[in-house]
């Protein structure tokens, strides 16, 4: 349940992992080590195996609800998959 104007300490701190590789991914170097191998990656930041495909996956509204913030999500849009059409 989604309470507005309280703040709320687990759903704060749920997607905290989500939100720090998204954040690392404000330097060319760990966005390069991250499309090399996003799956490591990810264990870097001890992420699950849920989190895990999301980031993958690039499912956006799943990481929405495993508690990423819009503002690190958004950092997954300065990574490209190579081969894709």
């Amino acid at each position: 349940m989604v309470k507005h104007g309280k703040f709320e300490l687990e759903r704060a701190t749920r997607g905290y992992r989500i939100n720090k590789l998204c954040y690392s991914l404000n330097r060319a170097e760990a966005r390069a080590e991250f499309l090399s191998d996003e799956a490591a990656y990810c264990k870097k930041f001890d992420l699950n195996p849920e989190e895990t495909e999301a980031v993958v996956t690039r499912d956006r509204q799943r990481l929405f609800v495993l508690g990423g913030n819009m503002y690190f999500v958004a950092k997954l849009d300065r990574t490209k998959k190579t081969g894709a059409a």
